[in-house]
Order: structure tokens, then C-alpha cells, then sequence
């Protein structure tokens, strides 16, 4: 049995001022937060983000808001076996 947990990206976005209701979005790729938002409300391209190389625990600080990247822990699921 793997007890190891399982992980993901988790990107957060603050905004110093509130973007469509909220100040703070979470989003499962740095892509993603172009789906919802245009550059200019993030205060960079994607490519900027991808050539900063995020790391986790650290963050990109634009005029707009802070992206930042840190990793969710799951718990291990357990494989059911067909008696």
C-alpha cells in the first residue's frame, strides 16, 4: 500500500484591488489565469510568467497583483480490489 500523498500546482493570484467580486484566485495553471483575465489586468504576459520561472513558494509581483505557486498534498487513495 502507497501511503505517499499525491500533489498538484496550485497558483494564486492576489490582486492589490478586487478583479470581478474577489481579490484572491486560485488556478491549476499559469495558463489558466489568462482564460479569466487579460494581461493587462494581470500586469504581464503568460510568456513573462513562463520565462520568470516561478518556483514554488515564491512569487511574481506586478502592478496589478502577486502570482504566486505553492503545492497541494492529497491524501493517498486506496486501491479497491474485485474479490
Amino acid at each position: 500500500m502507497n501511503n505517499t500523498p499525491s500533489t498538484s500546482t496550485l497558483i494564486i493570484v492576489e490582486f492589490f484591488r478586487k478583479m470581478n467580486g474577489r481579490k484572491v484566485w486560485y488556478f491549476g495553471s499559469l495558463a489558466a489565469i489568462y482564460e479569466l483575465f487579460t494581461p493587462e489586468q494581470i500586469g504581464c504576459k503568460l510568456e513573462t510568467l513562463w520565462n520568470y520561472s516561478l518556483d514554488y513558494g515564491g512569487c511574481k509581483i506586478t502592478n496589478t497583483c502577486v502570482i504566486s505557486k505553492e503545492i497541494i498534498y492529497r491524501k493517498a487513495h486506496k486501491v479497491k480490489k474485485n474479490l
